[in-house]
């Protein structure tokens, strides 16, 4: 398992590996001119890694732009800060199943 702080770091990461799950978080950037986050760029390169999936957290105030980030990529689960543990867990449980 390798953590990341950077979604350039975490693209080139990807590039190398193939990773089952990657969990990330939503950071809503308004002064993006052509998007609403830096997760678009880690998603695109996710996109084609089928095998992949994606947790996401997001604060609920921002859940409007999510959703719109979320309607063209794949992503698994989307969790609302705080996390409970017991969400977390049961989307976890539900990769395992889909397998």
């Amino acid at each position: 398992m390798e953590t990341t702080d950077s979604v350039r770091k975490a693209a080139r990461v990807l590039k190398k590996s193939r990773p089952q799950v990657i969990v990330t978080e939503f950071n809503f950037q308004s002064d993006f001119r052509d998007r609403t986050s830096s997760l678009e760029t880690l998603m695109a390169v996710v996109q084609r890694m089928p095998e992949t999936r994606v947790i996401v957290f997001y604060e609920q105030e921002y859940l409007h732009q999510f959703e719109r980030v979320a309607a063209r990529f794949p992503i698994h689960a989307a969790l609302p800060f705080p996390i409970e543990q017991a969400d977390l867990e049961a989307a976890l449980q539900r990769l395992v199943s889909d397998e």
